[in-house]
């Protein structure tokens, strides 16, 4: 299935048609950094609020800008005021990024209140406002973060389908497309015939799955199934990069890679944590590299000692010595020793 451009965002060409997504708490340079080790040829900053990231003090801030060696990367911007969301826009292209990302999808509530996010997808028009504004101050690649609509009422379905025919008439350069509903958040299934039918109507335009990408081969079966241009990972690359080489290997015919050792694993999650560290005090980075650790153990044979292990560290020191103790060349020893 290899191939020279497998997806097109706008002047943007990927070899491979799958990226990673904008993940709200985690999507920071070094997440973006594992992923692209890993064969991720795309991924999408941490969403930012569009009032903030307007105003050029917040911008120059080290956190917010993308690395050198990471581009082509995206930036997802979050808000509701057209011309706002264009100011954010026209600053963070400056900042660097290729790519502009608008949110209508967020399901969180407290962005839902401030009519951010997946509210949107109930105001068609000011949906499309956004799209036109952001559109008319950029010269890159333009995409669309969407959910199948606010529920799954007929109303909630018919303004689903307004922005999605506006948005492409418009020439937005990607939709991507969640297949849950904002009320659903994250429960149940995600749904891909919607976007199915989405793809049938406008075969021309370029329509991205987002939702359950978990499994390497299934994600690229399903794709294949479809008939859909690409898809994301979203929460199924949260501590687990290794995601992308096993898509990657998939995509070109190589099948799946062997899984990486605790050695390797290690190596990474160390690395991962002196990376946290750089940027903030030690406390904090601690428990900011925690929510990472959750999902990178659940690779570890024996996931819930790890787990408690490593909840009880304090200080970086002490999260270094845990990962040294149960991963390495010593890590199946000391899994031996704690079951027996």
């Amino acid at each position: 299935m290899g191939g020279n451009v497998a997806l097109k965002l706008g002047s943007l060409a990927l070899d491979v048609p799958f990226f990673q997504a904008s993940l709200s708490g985690y999507s920071d340079y070094p997440m973006r950094m594992f992923a692209r080790r890993y064969g991720c040829p795309f991924a999408l900053a941490d969403v930012m609020l569009a009032k903030s990231v307007a105003r050029p003090d917040v911008l120059s801030k080290s956190c917010f800008l993308p690395g050198d060696d990471e581009h082509p990367v995206g930036a997802q911007i979050l808000g509701k005021t057209p011309e706002t969301m264009a100011k954010a826009a026209r600053a963070l292209v400056g900042a660097g990024y290729d790519l502009i990302d608008i949110n209508c999808a967020c399901p969180a509530p407290k962005v839902m209140r401030r009519g951010r996010g997946g509210a949107l997808l109930d105001y068609p028009d000011k949906a499309i406002e956004i799209l036109k504004a952001v559109r008319g101050t950029v010269s890159c690649p333009v995409t669309m973060k969407l959910r199948i609509g606010t529920n799954h009422s007929a109303q909630s379905r018919e303004n689903f389908w307004e922005i999605v025919t506006r948005a492409i008439e418009q020439g937005v350069d990607a939709l991507v497309i969640h297949g849950r509903t904002v009320s659903q958040r994250y429960r149940g299934k995600a749904d891909w015939g919607l976007l199915v039918e989405v793809k049938r109507q406008f075969p021309s335009a370029t329509v991205i799955a987002s939702g359950d990408v978990f499994d390497a081969q299934e994600s690229l079966s399903q794709l294949k199934e479809t008939g859909l241009d690409g898809f994301v990972a979203a929460r199924g690359s949260i501590g687990n990069p290794w995601i992308f080489k096993e898509l990657r290997s998939l995509w070109e015919g190589k099948g799946l890679p062997s899984p990486p050792g605790l050695a390797e694993q290690k190596g990474v999650l160390l690395e991962h944590l002196a990376r946290v560290a750089e940027g903030y005090p030690e406390h904090r980075a601690v428990g900011y590299f925690r929510k990472f650790l959750v999902y990178y153990v659940r690779r570890h044979p024996k996931r819930k000692q790890v787990v408690q292990a490593l909840l009880k560290a304090r200080t970086r020191k002490e999260v270094e010595t845990v990962i040294c103790e149960w991963y390495g060349e010593d890590g199946e020893m000391k899994g031996a020793q704690a079951s027996g």
